[in-house]
């Protein structure tokens, strides 16, 4: 028979669990993580906790490409765009240094090839056209704080984007937030 202690432990355990559901909610689903044979390359690590924007703070995204990085790329994200708008970067490993710069949680999804990003009927975007296109992210993190991630790119041009609801149900993407990446 479970203990005092026990019974504790098991709802303080699944308390976590369900914050940690609810603070991912403003985000698209994490299908967008996936990454594309050939366009990019790289792992997603480090832990999060729940912050009182409801979005996990920052999870680095290939902490071990890190070190082999050729190039760094400074990146703001404000309410509603990229600054700056076009990122130009040599092939190879890139660590971006994101700061979220706005208001809002924001994101830094990239879609290899360019071009708009795929959306159901209903304007929301379409995680299995996103994921079969290769499309890779750094998961939704708060206002003011700044997450690294680095991603083995091929040349080309990718789109960025940040497809995090706002109030209101629309993405950032359908309110502007669309950026170019070029990869030479």
């Amino acid at each position: 028979m479970p203990t005092t202690r026990s019974r504790a432990r098991t709802v303080a355990v699944g308390a976590l669990l369900l914050v940690a559901g609810v603070s991912c909610g403003e985000d698209d689903g994490g299908e967008v993580r996936s990454l594309g044979e050939g366009s990019a390359s790289g792992s997603g690590s480090g832990s999060g906790s729940a912050s009182a924007s409801g979005v996990a703070s920052c999870s680095p995204v290939g902490e071990d490409l890190e070190a082999d990085a050729t190039a760094t790329a400074a990146v703001d994200l404000v309410d509603y765009a990229f600054d700056p708008p076009t990122v130009e970067v040599p092939a190879g490993i890139v660590t971006f240094e994101v700061t979220n710069a706005g208001e809002e949680d924001h994101e830094l999804a990239v879609l290899p090839g360019g071009g708009e990003v795929p959306l159901t009927d209903d304007g929301a975007p379409d995680e299995a056209a996103l994921e079969a296109a290769g499309a890779f992210e750094l998961e939704a993190f708060p206002a003011g704080d700044t997450c690294n991630a680095t991603w083995e790119l091929e040349p080309g041009t990718y789109t960025l984007f940040c497809v995090v609801e706002s109030p209101d149900g629309r993405t950032h993407y359908e309110q502007g937030m669309e950026g170019t990446l070029v990869v030479t």
